[in-house]
Parts: structure tokens; sequence; C-alpha cells
């Protein structure tokens, strides 16, 4: 008699294969069974008639590092059907540094990062000590991790704009490898954000090349995603040839509306690469706008140093440094088009504001006001840049190489700001849109979002449904999946998500989150034996 039977539903398998109806088993957390026998036994058998057995969704680009290590109840990802998530992205992980660089490494992370660990979890240092956290204090999906290489260089040489010595670039490649030895399952470029940026195109070359050497992934969001984006494009296709390392393009995009409608471009330009031999992926967020901190209207010069040199130096209101925000702001769309979603407690009555509105009450330009409120915020400020365009979204999701990521973080409903709300709908939003602009078939977007990232991460038994796999699984409704999280009311849970199984225990039962903790931390050596 099997743990839990899933019985007749219409089970799309992550192989892009043709849906067919079936009873998915479960024992001892593995798929057991997928059968058509209608007298098959199981201790409980949960009705799914007319609803999609799916394997469950995996978010390869989240931000969720400190959730785990968090006390507030991780709701949002368990919600949309995601099981797994990867994160650790844009250059920006918790670790590794050592004890004496720990504070100025957090900084750098609150600096972009809209959860911060608890005290107990402060001094995380590398991946041997997350692992431990994390079973402490247990999750309700897995896990897995990539090394920021804006934390790694900012732990060897702290945040100057120069090139390593050679004995800086050789302790860079020792500590990635050790924390690729660790269970780690690549390394993230944030290469707009400082001290990541300072990074040249050689450094990131020779980092890749112990990529390849220890079968890790680089993911880049990449040195710029508007006016210089197939140049940026070109870039990181240089670094995949020159390194053979397997190149993932995070939250694949154009920002800014003269490379609007340039998506099939972009697209042929990655495809170009893929034919000379380059293995490149990429993911994507189903939304039209961004998000990341405020400091990333602030040039990289006037970052040198970290956060508090350039605060100093916004305090100045140097004439270069504001007319560079100015230049940046327009490229996003505007002030009218850049909102602050969070200031960390700091100036909670300008949160949902945008900068047009805040720099009228504070009578200040709009580059004057965002350096004001970097100031007052110690750098810590969160906001939202309404910069894409829809049938730019639209082109890219259909490509089947594309993955969805949601680029947010795994959040409880309680909080009290307003965030991206990609956090909340981001793959209910997916079906949805695919459903309504007839994309392609189902098995397909499925695909995007199980089979495909399993591909990307070598993950043998998870993301397709077949027997000895896993059994993370999600179950939904075709017609009636969708987001119900806007940018005015992001904290709303998605419709049409029924049960979500983490590791053959149900972590939502008839759309309700259970009490289970049944998340993994994965690690890249071991991850088949999970």
């Amino acid at each position: 008699m099997f743990d839990y039977i899933l019985k007749n539903g219409l089970v799309v398998d992550g192989t892009r294969q043709k849906p067919y109806m079936a009873s998915v088993c479960i024992q001892d957390g593995k798929v057991a069974e997928i059968t058509t026998d209608p007298d098959v036994l199981g201790k409980e058998v949960i009705n799914v008639e007319g609803k999609i057995i799916s394997p469950g969704f995996i978010d390869l680009h989240t931000h969720s590092d400190a959730c785990p290590l968090h006390s507030a109840e991780p709701q949002s990802m368990i919600h949309q059907g995601v099981t797994t998530e990867i994160t650790g992205n844009c250059g920006i992980s918790l670790f590794p540094s050592d004890h004496s660089k720990r504070e100025e490494i957090l900084d750098y992370f609150a600096q972009a990062v809209e959860v911060l660990p608890e005290e107990e979890f402060r001094d995380i240092s590398n991946m041997d000590e997350y692992v431990a956290a994390f079973e402490k204090n247990k999750f309700p999906i897995n896990i897995g991790m990539l090394v920021g290489h804006g934390t790694l260089r900012a732990w060897v040489m702290g945040f100057e704009d120069r090139e390593p010595t050679r004995e800086e670039l050789g302790k860079m490649k020792r500590g990635l490898e050790k924390e690729l030895k660790s269970g780690c399952y690549g390394m993230s470029l944030g290469l707009i954000y400082p001290p990541g940026s300072y990074g040249k195109t050689e450094e990131l070359v020779e980092l890749s090349k112990v990529l390849k050497e220890n079968n890790g992934i680089l993911t880049v969001h990449m040195r710029n995603e508007s006016k210089y984006v197939f140049e940026a494009v070109g870039e990181m296709i240089e670094v995949a040839e020159k390194s053979g390392v397997h190149l993932h393009i995070s939250h694949l995009k154009l920002m800014g509306t003269p490379q609007w409608h340039k998506s099939q471009q972009l697209l042929d330009a990655i495809e170009d690469a893929r034919q000379r031999g380059c293995r490149i992926t990429c993911d994507q967020y189903p939304y039209h706008a961004t998000s990341t901190g405020l400091s990333a209207l602030v040039p990289g010069w006037a970052q040198d140093g970290g956060n508090a040199k350039m605060i100093d130096r916004l305090k100045t209101k140097d004439a270069r440094l504001l007319a560079d925000i100015a230049a940046e702001m327009k490229v996003r769309g505007g002030p009218e088009a850049v909102a602050i979603s969070s200031t960390h407690r700091y100036l909670p009555e300008i949160e949902d504001k945008n900068i047009e509105e805040i720099s009228k009450e504070y009578k200040l330009s709009p580059e004057e006001t965002v350096a004001e409120i970097l100031i007052q915020c110690e750098g810590h400020t969160a906001a939202i840049y309404y910069s894409l365009n829809v049938d730019d979204v639209l082109t890219i999701m259909k490509d089947l190489n594309i993955a969805v990521g949601s680029d947010g973080y795994n959040l409880s409903y309680d909080i009290n700001y307003n965030p991206h709300p990609r956090s909340f709908g981001t793959f209910p939003r997916f079906l949805k849109m695919v459903r309504e602009n007839n994309l392609m078939p189902l098995e397909d977007a499925i695909y995007k979002i199980t089979g495909l990232p399993g591909k990307i991460l070598n993950l043998s038994n998870r993301g397709t449904l077949k027997v000895g796999n896993i059994a993370d699984i999600t179950v939904f409704g075709e017609k009636e999946v969708e987001d119900t999280a806007t940018f005015d009311n992001p904290r709303a849970k998605p419709l049409g998500i029924y049960h979500v199984f983490v590791g053959g225990v149900p972590g939502i039962l008839n759309g309700e989150q259970t009490s289970s903790k049944n998340g993994l931390i994965l690690q890249k050596q071991n991850h088949i034996e999970q």
C-alpha cells in the first residue's frame, strides 16, 4: 500500500511528452508507480480528477539566501507550486567570507537584498556552515546555492575598483573551488553591482575555468541590459568560449525604450553562439518591471571602496555624480518609473511612492532625491523599475531554451512592506500568460519550469515525473491557475495551486500550507542520492 495516491489526474511529466491520464503513487518520498489501475491502494488517496499532476516547479533565480535563516514563515514559493529554488544569484551571496570581514559583507548584502539573516546566523562564512544552519532551522522547500562573485571578490580584495593581483586571483579561485566542492552549483555574476562590476572579462574567464573543471554553472546578471545589452551578451559569450563553462543568462530582458522590440535579435545572437558550440541557457521573469537596489542608479566609480564611501560621495552632491544618476534613471524609464518598495524601516513613509512624487515632497530634483534617500537609508533601499515592454517579454517567453526565474524571495504573507509581486506570483502568472496568449502547448510550458531547469542544474532525480524520482510534485488547475499579486497588492496568494509535495510529504493540501518543513539543502555532488 502506497503512502499517497494522486488519483486520476492529467500527468504532464516535464519531458514535453503529451499529457496522459494516470494516478501517481508516492512511497518513501519517491514516485513509486504511475498507473492507470483503478483499484490501486494507498494510505491516503487524493482525487485529482480534472487537475494537472506535474513535477514541482524549479525556480532557477532567487535571492532567498537568508530566508532559511530568518524567523518569518516562508510561504510565497510553495504556494506558487515551487519545490526547489536556487539562490545566491546576481553575484550576491552570504559567503564566502571570514569573520573579520563579516559585517562588511553583510552590509554589502543588505544593499541589494531584502531579507537578512537573524542574529544567530550572521556569522555564517561558508557553505558548510550554511548547510548546518539550514538543517537546524528547516525549510518547506529545497534550496541550492551559488557562490556570488561580488561576495568572493569583496572577501579577497575588498571593494576597490582595480584588477586583482596574481595572489588575489589565486585566492579567489581556491575559495570558489572550496565552495563548489562543498556543494554549491556554480558561481553567479552581478556585473552592475560593485565590487563584482569591477571584474574585467579576463578575471571572469579565469574563474570560469574553475567552474568548468568542477562541473559548475556560471550564471550572470549582465553588465548591461539596456543601451549596451548586445555588447554585454557578447562579453559573456566570449567568457563561455574561452573557458568552456556552461553559461546561464539571468532574467534575460531589454530595458528602456530604445531597445524595445529587439528581443528576437537578442535571441538570435544567443542562438548563433550555441551553434558555434557554446552551452548557453537563460531564465526570465514574466513581468514588465524589474526590481533591485536603488543604489543601482549610482555609477560604479562612486561605489568604489564600499557602501560607506558611496554615502560620503552622495553627501557631496557632486554635479558629475548627480548627472550620472539622472542618466541611469532615464534609461530605466525616468523618475516616475522608479518606485521605492522597501527602505528596511528607515523611511516607511516613502515606500510605494515613485521618485517623481518623493522629489516634489522633498523639493529636490529627482537625482538629488535618489541621493538623499540613499543617505537616509544608509544605502539599504529596494526599488521597482517599470522599464520593460510586454511584447518583448512574450517573445522571450516563447523560447524553449529559456526557463523561469522569479528573481524574488521566499516570503511570509505577513511582511509589512510591498515588494515586487514576483515573489508571490511568478509561476502562476507564467502559466496564465501562456494560456491567455496561446504561446505553447501545456507540456512545453511545464517543461520550461520543471524539466528544463532540472537539466540546467543536472538534477537527475528532480524535474520530471518518473518512477524512482524524488516526489516533488505540484497539482494545479490548468484553467484556474493564475497570480493575484499586483504591484499595489503583492502579498496575495495565487489561485489554482491545490497540492504540493516536497520529498513525498505534502506542503500544500487543498490550497492550504501544512506545517511540513521537508525541504533539503541540495548539494551538487550528492543530489543523486537525496
